[in-house]
């Protein structure tokens, strides 16, 4: 079915590609925006129960709040494309509650939140209003949640909290779009006409989201985890970007993937956060 899916979107933009370029741009530039819906599974949706729950408004959207603990210490979560505040589950399970408070947010578009596009000056902006509205003590950030703090960060460097986690970080939009246009087997003449819309739309270029351009203007002290069987993020250029974040250390595993789910991943995060 996926394979079908594929084949007919890839159809689809060629032609409108070929009819006007700014159309096919658009077009494909809307679906590189859009994250497939994912269901709750029962036990996440269990899990997440568990939490106190409200909605924060965003640009006229409700954005799915979860909180554990009612410390003094806030932690932001922040989790990466197709996935939700769930992902968080084993830092909430062992982190002390009475010294900290966890607030986990779906991204727009992703679990219980509003939206059906998502990109990376869209979560910048909601993590913007949240750090100006909010005392935050770390952010813990996984993938493209990694990826739009940094961008924020290095764009409102006042808003840097003390510390911040950077699992899993990707390494440049360009990356995103090769393998968006791999996947649906397009043109060069198709990407370019994306990449027109998108700084059309924006303002900006795409070679302007850059993990290493943001990691020089990080001033909070850093936390970057990466796994060298990374299939997603390359491992050698997250290893360059923490060189250039001034106050930062690096942590390489592996065998845990983009994910990095593993035990003792959490723990180091645990332990950064305690010190």
């Amino acid at each position: 079915m996926q394979k079908v899916i594929v084949y007919l979107l890839s159809n689809y933009l060629r032609l409108l590609n070929s009819i006007s370029p700014r159309l096919g741009g658009k077009h494909a530039f809307l679906l590189f925006c859009y994250p497939f819906p994912l269901k709750f599974k029962k036990y996440q949706s269990d899990f997440l129960k568990t939490s106190h729950f409200s909605f924060l408004d965003f640009e006229g959207k409700r954005i799915a709040q979860y909180k554990w603990g009612s410390g003094e210490k806030v932690i932001l979560c922040l989790h990466g494309w197709q996935s939700n505040s769930f992902r968080w589950k084993k830092y909430v399970e062992v982190l002390d509650k009475k010294k900290y408070k966890m607030i986990c947010l779906d991204a727009p578009a992703h679990g219980r939140s509003d939206g059906v596009l998502f990109n990376v000056p869209m979560y910048a902006r909601l993590i913007q209003q949240f750090l100006e509205q909010n005392k935050v003590d770390s952010i813990l950030s996984h993938s493209l949640g990694a990826f739009s703090t940094m961008y924020l960060l290095s764009n409102y460097p006042l808003l840097s909290p003390p510390k911040v986690i950077a699992l899993g970080t990707p390494s440049y939009a360009d990356s995103f779009i090769d393998e968006f246009i791999r996947v649906l087997n397009l043109s060069s003449k198709a990407r370019r006409n994306l990449v027109t819309y998108f700084t059309n739309y924006s303002g900006l270029k795409t070679n302007d989201f850059d993990s290493k351009l943001f990691a020089k203007n990080q001033k909070s002290f850093g936390l970057i985890v990466h796994d060298i069987n990374d299939k997603e993020a390359p491992f050698e250029y997250a290893k360059e970007m923490a060189k250039i974040w001034p106050k930062s250390r690096f942590l390489g595993t592996e065998g845990f993937g983009h994910k990095l789910r593993d035990d003792s991943v959490v723990q180091e995060v645990i332990k950064f956060i305690d010190h």
